[in-house]
């Protein structure tokens, strides 16, 4: 058999040595309680002494500025006894004022002339009842045309013999005048009748060297056979106004009828003039 393994067994470790403490050192008292109150006092006595000696200063520098310029500049200061006496001199005399005229001397009392009294105006002549009835009435005056008894054939009730400037032949007509035919205006519930033609305008040469183009309203007043009579132009172009008069002149529709009636009717129609029209065309 062989020998025993021989086993050796740890060396404790050593004990961790203490570690030293620091202590700060204290400092005196005495030093803060005796410096910190001398430093105070010094400051603000030095302080004082400051502001006594300064203000003293800026008194003796403001009399000097003030009192010296006086002393030096005396002689060149313009005198006050002639500005005090412009001030307080005695006004001039005034002219005493006129004495006031005299009175006016009493005129003669004028004559007074009678005027001429204006008579009363005359009223109206009043017709009173005779107090007996006359047994017979005077002659009516013959110079005084009263007209022919029954009338004359072809005459008027209540005409003048002879006529009477500017009346009519024979009388008043007999057969009543015919009432005016109404105009109806196109829009709202009135709608326009149907276009049977419609003529395009001519684009005026002169516009289309100048490129004019745009839009011409017109009001068109169209008769009871549809035919326009009149056209008036609400929005012009002076190069294209008679053009748009000519092509609205052509134009043909048929009848409005209104109860069965035919009727003139008023409607606004657009224009439109555009130079791209012309070369499509072309």
């Amino acid at each position: 058999m062989g020998q025993p393994a021989c086993v050796l067994a740890p060396k404790p470790a050593p004990p961790p040595l203490p570690r030293p403490t620091l202590v700060p050192p204290r400092r005196p008292e005495f030093a803060f309680r005796t410096l910190l109150p001398a430093e105070r006092r010094s400051s603000a006595a030095s302080r004082g002494a400051t502001l006594a000696v300064s203000g003293l200063i800026h008194t003796v520098l403001l009399t000097l500025a003030v009192v010296v310029p006086l002393l030096v500049f005396d002689d060149g200061l313009p005198a006050t006894e002639g500005a005090v006496r412009a001030f307080f001199t005695a006004p001039p005399e005034l002219a005493p004022a006129p004495p006031p005229p005299p009175p006016p001397a009493p005129s003669a009392v004028r004559a007074r002339t009678p005027r001429a009294e204006t008579p009363p105006p005359a009223e109206p002549a009043r017709l009173v009842a005779p107090v007996e009835v006359p047994e017979q009435l005077p002659a009516p005056d013959e110079s005084i045309g009263l007209g022919v008894e029954g009338g004359v054939p072809g005459g008027v009730e209540g005409g003048v013999p002879g006529g009477v400037a500017g009346g009519i032949i024979g009388g008043l007509p007999s057969a009543p005048v015919a009432p005016s035919r109404p105009v109806v205006r196109i829009g709202g519930n009135v709608l326009a009748p149907k276009l049977v033609y419609e003529a395009k305008p001519e684009y005026p040469p002169l516009a289309v060297q100048a490129r004019v183009q745009g839009m011409v309203i017109i009001e068109a007043h169209v008769g009871i056979d549809g035919l326009v009579r009149s056209a008036r132009i609400l929005r012009s172009i002076p190069v294209l106004d008679d053009a748009a008069v000519a092509a609205v002149k052509q134009r043909r529709y048929q009848p409005l009828l209104l109860n069965g009636v035919p009727t003139e009717f008023i409607l606004t129609l657009t224009m439109n003039f555009q130079l791209t029209q012309l070369r499509s065309a072309s």
